[in-house]
């Protein structure tokens, strides 16, 4: 009997072992996380280098929070105030290039992380910025719940 029960714990063991199950309280990611979250921050990105800065908002939740390093110094709260902050932003029509973008997820939350250059008419760069963008996955969508723009400083 007692070679069975070795047999068992070990079968056990080897089950437990090869379980691909999540950490308890975190649920899976949907699938193609990373891509969903980029096809969304690109959406809003196409709508500011459209020359409409309050597009870049078309995912935000309601209690959306945002900084940046020009005008919102102070945290913006609501999607509301956000909506009004955006709206007086002068955003002239321009093209744009996101660099190195990288997506981490962790359950039904996603962090993007990029390089904004954003160029001129006469495609000189005009701004470099380094972002960051939180997401939360839910009813079938990710929404931004927050995001941070910097200016790349100059060495």
């Amino acid at each position: 009997m007692r070679p069975l029960l070795i047999v068992h714990a070990i079968v056990i063991a080897f089950l437990l072992a090869s379980c691909q199950c999540e950490p308890a309280g975190e649920p899976a990611p949907p699938p193609n996380a990373s891509e969903a979250i980029l096809a969304q921050e690109r959406l809003g990105l196409d709508q500011w280098a459209a020359g409409n800065p309050v597009g870049y908002a078309h995912s935000a939740t309601e209690d959306v929070t945002y900084f940046d390093d020009i005008a919102a110094a102070n945290r913006i709260e609501g999607r509301e105030a956000w909506l009004s902050y955006l709206s007086s932003l002068p955003i002239p029509p321009h093209r744009y290039e996101i660099v190195d973008p990288k997506v981490q997820v962790y359950g039904t939350t996603g962090i993007l992380t990029l390089h904004y250059f954003g160029y001129g008419e006469d495609q000189e760069p005009v701004s470099r910025w380094k972002a960051t963008s939180v997401y939360r996955y839910a009813d079938g969508e990710w929404h931004q719940v927050h995001a941070h723009w910097s200016l790349i400083k100059e060495e």
